[in-house]
């Protein structure tokens, strides 16, 4: 299952093209966060996909779009700066590889001043579209348009990309190895600073996991070393 969710969308004429871009290419959901712009209007520019614009789910906050998403996926026209964990980004060719048998989202922030650093700590991946580096800030609807084509093109041809089959692991797996990535960072946390090593953690688990097996393998290495620590301390 696919979700696009728009954070404050700001014109209508991008909301409308973005839910056109969402019937060419089969996403199964729209979420509109807080829209700061006319969803009536927006319809204007949505040909076909008007459907998908009129059935679309609206709320209020963005913890509402995303708290039943397996995988939750970011973007940003900013990323990798150096010394800065939280934009360390992956190409949208490489994001295919970790879209088989979840439930995705695919997360798109405000045409002005795109997402917070809060709402991309709350996702799991960061997606940058490399562009000219003088002028690399892309249109809101164009990016939805890269991102949604090399997830349809993935599907055309193969569900195995790069020798990494990351379909293979259960959404139920995924939840615990971020459950206890989060438990074990809130222990030995000394400030909100920290938050680094929980991200690069893990980015790092989700980009490399290959099947559920290995999955499995971390997720009772994280418990048994968070079981560990909660034991000592006592």
């Amino acid at each position: 299952m696919l979700r696009v969710v728009l954070v404050e969308p700001e014109g209508e004429y991008n909301v409308g093209f973005i839910a056109r871009l969402c019937k060419n290419f089969g996403v199964d959901e729209l979420y509109i966060v807080n829209p700061k712009c006319d969803l009536k209007k927006a319809v204007e520019f949505s040909a076909k996909g008007s459907s998908i614009l009129l059935n679309s789910k609206v709320v209020d906050k963005f913890t509402d779009a995303i708290y039943d998403l397996d995988l939750k996926i970011s973007t940003s026209s900013i990323a990798d700066s150096k010394g800065d964990m939280l934009r360390k980004s992956i190409s949208p060719w490489e994001m295919i590889n970790y879209l088989d048998k979840n439930k995705i989202g695919l997360i798109f922030g405000r045409e002005s001043v795109g997402l917070t650093r809060e709402e991309i700590f709350m996702t799991d991946l960061l997606v940058h579209i490399p562009g000219n580096p003088d002028y690399p800030v892309l249109n809101l609807s164009h990016a939805v348009g890269i991102i949604l084509y090399e997830i349809w093109r993935s599907r055309l041809t193969s569900k195995e990309n790069s020798g990494i089959y990351h379909g293979a692991i259960s959404s139920d797996t995924l939840k615990l190895i971020d459950k206890y990535l989060l438990a074990l960072h809130d222990l030995v946390r000394k400030s909100d600073s920290d938050g680094d090593m929980y991200l690069a953690l893990k980015r790092s688990i989700i980009r490399g996991l290959k099947d559920e097996e290995e999955g499995r393998a971390i997720v009772r290495f994280l418990r048994k070393t968070y079981m560990k620590i909660i034991h000592s301390n006592e």
